[in-house]
């Protein structure tokens, strides 16, 4: 009787145990569907909040602009000067870049869609100045003109031959056009509407030499001690041709500006371990109130849905 109760008594003390391991298995499981569904709901929460972050952002970018004088852009613009705004969790981060400090490709041809020589010769030189060994611009200008004589076969069914581009991304479309020259041009150039000019003050130094700038002539963007040279914005069209770094150039006015009204707001959001990004193309007229034309979440240099 003793073995048999000792027996007894040991399998009782397995079922114990094996019951506690399939109680204490039950507990984890259930601990870790609770955690598992709070983080869920916090990513869901952090997802939601940094929406509404990046949508105030760009009403910042709006007021920014809209509280500037319209008559001169450039980099001494406080719009110009990126802002970092902290949170508890992370952070804001609001870039605003001119988009006419690019070449507008749509230019290439004029409002009456006849080929523009001017645009057609700078564009030329960019790609020169970037290295592009064949010249682009008759494949460009046979994808959006609507004349027989220089439109192209090919173009995408989702956006009609004859049109003005909407996306720098619709270089990656155009045959001809390869993966390496797109890399290259983005950076560089912008799909506005046509006739709307570059902006000097914005441009970079390889734009400007699209323009005639002389390289060696660019201005210094440190001093002797190696501190950053404050940017100016200058007045006029005339005043900025008469610069040194254009001396011996007889540069056309046409098609340049000193002021704009395209605009890109580049905004990232941190929460926690979660991260926002947005684009948003904004237009600012001669008056009134700053318009959001176009939004997306991807740049335009690596995503197939982006400005």
């Amino acid at each position: 009787m003793r073995r048999g109760a000792a027996s007894e008594q040991g399998v009782a003390l397995i079922v114990a145990l094996l019951v506690l391991a399939i109680a204490t298995g039950i507990a984890a499981r259930v601990i870790v569907h609770n955690q598992n569904a709070f983080n869920a709901t916090a990513a869901f929460e952090n997802g939601a909040r940094a929406d509404q972050l990046a949508d105030s952002a760009i009403t910042l970018a709006q007021a920014l602009l809209a509280a500037d004088d319209r008559s001169i852009d450039g980099p001494a613009d406080s719009w110009a000067t990126p802002m970092s705004l902290p949170l508890p969790e992370g952070q804001i981060v609001l870039q605003l870049s001119d988009l006419q400090g690019r070449f507008n490709l749509n230019d290439l041809l004029t409002p009456a869609g006849t080929v523009d020589p001017i645009a057609q010769a700078r564009f030329r030189q960019l790609q020169t100045t970037l290295g592009i060994q064949t010249d682009l611009s008759p494949l460009l200008i046979g994808w959006i003109s609507k004349n027989p004589l220089f439109a192209t076969s090919g173009r995408s069914g989702r956006i009609p031959a004859g049109q003005a581009l909407f996306s720098v991304t619709e270089l990656r479309d155009i045959p001809g056009i390869s993966a390496a020259d797109y890399r290259l041009l983005a950076p560089y150039v912008c799909a506005l509407p046509t006739g709307t000019p570059i902006n000097l003050n914005s441009a970079s130094p390889t734009v400007l030499i699209a323009l005639g700038a002389s390289p060696d002539r660019l201005p210094a963007t440190t001093d002797a001690n190696g501190q950053p040279v404050p940017p100016k914005n200058v007045g006029s069209v005339a005043d900025f041709l008469a610069r040194p770094l254009f001396a011996g150039s007889s540069i056309p006015p046409a098609g340049l500006s000193v002021n704009s009204q395209f605009f890109l707001a580049e905004i990232t959001v941190r929460i926690d371990t979660l991260i926002r990004h947005r684009y948003a193309v904004l237009y600012r007229p001669a008056s009134g109130a700053v318009q959001l034309i176009a939004l997306s979440d991807e740049p335009c240099l690596t995503g197939s849905s982006c400005i």
